[in-house]
């Protein structure tokens, strides 16, 4: 046998009049246009699915009701140790639950303070003592029915509609405060007892004419004396003549 010669596959030159089939010639258009990449190319991720929204637990609690109250932040008031007037701040109570004051009274008061004085009654207040600073605007006030009071002119006579007054500072100037006092309202009056009924008139021993206290009847019932006549009569006393005939 004649020995295998394996010839290298040349690509034919396209030279003028040479026909290529058409499909060779497509692939080779699509080869040329077709950019460069390095490396194996990268598989496309599908894409994520939409987050789901985590659910939302809604616990609803029982709570009984104390002697605290809820001031504008949320956060628990305390309790009322002298009465049923309170503050949340550094404001004091004085005078056994009936008035307050500023903090520090009647030394300077704090800057950047500020507190709410709640449950009071609904009477006139007393302003005992009111130096506040006197600026545009009153930066450090006193607020009673959402009146703001600064300088020196206190809500002397205001009657707290809500039973609150609040109390702010600013970081400015700071001067002695205020004390401000309430009068509990009067506890209501029972009715007037009706008067005592007058002891049934003594009889008249001597006539038509008695008496009903130390009086005396004398001269055979027709005449009448003061306890004691002719000496002094006694204090804290009095009498009733009575049955006295119509002359003069």
């Amino acid at each position: 046998r004649r020995p295998r010669v394996d010839t290298p596959f040349k690509m034919p030159s396209l030279k003028m009049g040479v026909k290529m089939p058409s499909l060779f010639l497509a692939l080779l258009a699509s080869a040329a246009a077709a950019p460069a990449t390095k490396g194996r190319p990268r598989a496309t991720e599908p894409p994520s699915p939409p987050a789901t929204p985590p659910k939302i637990r809604y616990v609803v609690t029982e709570e009984k009701q104390t002697n605290v109250a809820t001031t504008k932040g949320g956060a628990r008031a305390p309790a009322c140790p002298l009465g049923d007037v309170c503050t949340t701040g550094p404001c004091l109570i004085t005078d056994g639950g009936s008035c307050a004051t500023s903090p520090d009274f009647p030394n300077l008061y704090p800057t950047d303070e500020g507190c709410t004085i709640y449950g009071l009654p609904p009477v006139g207040l007393d302003v005992i003592a009111f130096d506040v600073e006197d600026y545009y605007d009153c930066p450090d006030h006193l607020t009673v029915n959402g009146v703001k009071y600064c300088g020196t002119s206190g809500p002397a006579g205001v009657v707290p509609s809500d039973g609150t007054m609040t109390w702010v500072s600013d970081d400015g100037v700071t001067v002695s405060g205020w004390k401000v006092c309430w009068a509990a309202p009067s506890p209501s009056l029972p009715p007037p007892l009706p008067p005592p009924s007058l002891p049934p008139l003594a009889p008249c021993p001597l006539g038509d004419v008695c008496t009903t206290g130390p009086c005396l009847i004398t001269d055979g019932g027709s005449c009448a004396t003061s306890p004691d006549f002719p000496n002094l009569y006694p204090t804290d006393e009095g009498c009733t003549i009575y049955g006295l005939p119509p002359v003069g």
